[in-house]
Order: C-alpha cells, then sequence, then structure tokens
C-alpha cells in the first residue's frame, strides 16, 4: 500500500513499500524455495540410487591392468603426479615375477615383483610390493620367490629417487595394499 506525503515545500509524493515488504515478493521466495528443496532432495536419491547399482561397473573399471615396467615407466618419465594421477585411488593388477616375500613392514606379508633396474644401473633394483593383510595374509605365504604371479592392490605411494642435477629419476618402490591374488 502506497502512503502519500507532503514535503516541507508543499510538494506531494506517494512513498511505497519497499519490494521486501511485498507479499508477491514472499510468494515467490516461498516457491522457489519449496521447488528448490524438492529438487535437491530428488536428486539426492537419484544419486543414492546411482551410486548402489553402478558400484559393481565402477569397481571394475578403476581396476588398472598394467605391467611393472610399465609402472616404471609413468614414474620415470612423467613428474609424480601425473603418475599419480594413473594409479591413486584405483586397484592395480600386474603380472611380474616375485623377488621376496616377508612379512609386512607394519601388518600382512608383503609380496615384491621385481620391475628392473635402472637405465645405467644394474645393481639398482626397481620393484613392487603388494601387502597382503587380514584374510589375505595366508594367501601371500603360498607364494615362491622366482615364481610369476598375477596380483592387484589398491596404490599406497611410490616412492621415486634421483632427478637432480641430471642424474636420471629411478624408482625405489611402488606399494599397494590390499592385495590378493588373481587367478
Amino acid at each position: 500500500m502506497s502512503k502519500k506525503i507532503t514535503d516541507e515545500n508543499g510538494n506531494t509524493f506517494v512513498q511505497k513499500k519497499p519490494f521486501y515488504k511485498k507479499v508477491w515478493f514472499w510468494i515467490l521466495v516461498l516457491l522457489v524455495v519449496i521447488i528448490g528443496g524438492a529438487s535437491a532432495g530428488s536428486s539426492s536419491k537419484d544419486s543414492e540410487s546411482g551410486k548402489s547399482t553402478n558400484s559393481s561397473k565402477s569397481a571394475k573399471a578403476d581396476v588398472v591392468k598394467t605391467t611393472p615396467e610399465e609402472i616404471v615407466n609413468n614414474y620415470t618419465t612423467k613428474t609424480s603426479s601425473q603418475a599419480d594421477s594413473i594409479y591413486k585411488g584405483k586397484t592395480t593388477q600386474v603380472t611380474g615375477k616375485v623377488t621376496d616375500v616377508k612379512d609386512g613392514v607394519i601388518s600382512g606379508h608383503d609380496v615384491t615383483i621385481d620391475a628392473g633396474t635402472v637405465a645405467g644401473n644394474e645393481f639398482e633394483k626397481q620393484s613392487l610390493t603388494f601387502n597382503f593383510s587380514g584374510s589375505k595374509k595366508d594367501e601371500a605365504l603360498s607364494i615362491q620367490a622366482g615364481s610369476t604371479i598375477t596380483v592387484q592392490g589398491k596404490f599406497s605411494h611410490a616412492t621415486i629417487m634421483g632427478g637432480d642435477n641430471g642424474d636420471p629419476k629411478w624408482v625405489n618402490d611402488v606399494s599397494f595394499t590390499n592385495a590378493s591374488l588373481v587367478k
């Protein structure tokens, strides 16, 4: 509702309510909130149901099948963050020759896979370490050094050496957790 006001000079003008005090404004705000809340609720339910139906598909899609040599190549020719982006958060599957089976540093058993030697230095060994823990730790005890196995595990970290002052980079160790044999 408008109000007529006369100033000290005798001029008359109409003073209107600010828009935020009008009924139509609050009805519009209420509609926007209701519609926004309803659409947010339905998209949340859709994403939850999508997660449950797509979880088995995404689990298979996240397995990176590669070789020990390719992992080493990625870490020696790319930046660490570029190489990490290939494996980080994913289960990696490799086939390689076992060089060692021993008790894990923290728990379980570690199976080390040969990943070659450093170019120009045949004494520097590069390796991948898969930690078998929980219900899978006894599975590691059946693995013999010298055998060739297919194993998978979740990428944990990579230790890269060298690369300074023109020295070549080399992979000291790439570690994986939650390892299991692939049959």
